[in-house]
């Protein structure tokens, strides 16, 4: 529940104004009379955080309901991104523990419970949980995705395709935890907590882009040459080195190279379309241009919100005109 007062500011001393707020607040942040509070200023609002991370967390619960397995599943992955503690399935205990089971590797801490009811609990501590370290490990994981891929197309042995396809899994799980984590968190600092987001959604997707690559080589891997999987290779090597740079100048903070990969951007694209087109006559050889692209493009959105991180917290707010001397 959202709690909120108007108060008034008040002076303290002869440097100091101060607001108060409701005693009753206090037992529901952990916090008592003494306790030490984080004060920041932000662009138009003063945010005030407890320090204790023990503090009590509020239990949310929802009840849901659908006329299908694969709704179901879709709404318990709804609800877990949304932060409730407690999911409350409606309907058939059958149907309802399909649709959890389909889902369940990809949530991490989400168990079911017997009882009158269906119900799955979710046991997260969101307040201890980095996302920083979240963003790291998907970082490693689409790395090693890229090199199982390149391993394929060096030795076209399928069990890298495989192996790349349980990554993906792992890559989910990460995707589902940090996005949770975000949104019960955010209130700490909300404009890191989007910037956040936009870096997991883009890595997510760049998983998905290699996840259809892998089915797509695992359906058709007999009919393309080997001629065009030195091409693609080729291709995927260039466009890993792409988004690890990409995610590098998010995690350093460093902007010269974020500026160099949006440079870089259209060019890249072009040389994978230039490439790509050699092997016209290999099946789905455009489907997976268009897969190495979006990685661009999705690591591309990555070194946009690293620009924009490091100009938020840029040392120089604003850049005040020269002066000139003469008339205009």
């Amino acid at each position: 529940m959202m709690l909120s007062t108007v108060r008034r500011i008040i002076k303290i001393g002869e440097r100091s104004v101060g607001i108060t707020i409701p005693k009753e607040w206090l037992p529901v942040l952990g916090l008592n009379i003494g306790s030490n509070v984080e004060v920041s200023l932000g662009p138009g609002f003063i945010t005030v955080k407890p320090l204790n991370v023990m503090q009590p967390k509020a239990l949310l619960t929802v009840r849901l309901k659908a006329r299908d397995i694969a709704t179901m599943a879709r709404l318990i992955i709804a609800g877990y991104i949304e932060g409730f503690d407690s999911l409350i399935v409606d309907g058939d205990r059958g149907s309802a523990r399909k649709a959890f089971y389909a889902v369940a590797m990809r949530l991490p801490g989400a168990i079911a419970m017997n009882g009158r009811q269906f119900t799955i609990k979710i046991s997260v501590d969101e307040l201890n949980t980095s996302v920083d370290e979240v963003i790291a490990s998907m970082k490693t994981t689409v790395e090693t995705m890229f090199e199982l891929l390149m391993e394929y197309f060096s030795t076209s042995d399928a069990s890298n395709l495989e192996q790349l396809l349980k990554l993906d899994d792992d890559l989910d799980r990460l995707h589902f935890l940090g996005i949770r984590t975000i949104k019960r968190t955010a209130f700490r600092s909300p404009q890191d907590a989007l910037d956040k987001m936009l870096v997991i959604k883009s890595l997510e997707h760049i998983g998905d882009c290699l996840d259809r690559v892998s089915n797509t080589l695992l359906r058709i891997q007999s009919k393309i040459s080997d001629e065009c999987k030195k091409v693609f290779r080729d291709v995927f090597a260039q466009v890993s080195s792409y988004v690890s740079k990409a995610i590098n100048s998010y995690i350093e903070g460093n902007i010269d190279m974020a500026i160099r990969i949006l440079m870089e951007r259209e060019d890249l694209s072009k040389r994978i379309f230039t490439s790509s087109s050699k092997c016209l006559q290999a099946p789905e050889s455009m489907a997976m241009a268009h897969e190495a692209t979006v990685s661009v493009y999705e690591a591309a959105e990555i070194a946009e919100v690293a620009t924009a991180k490091l100009v938020r917290y840029s040392e120089e707010k604003s850049v005040s005109p020269s002066r000139t001397s003469g008339k205009s």
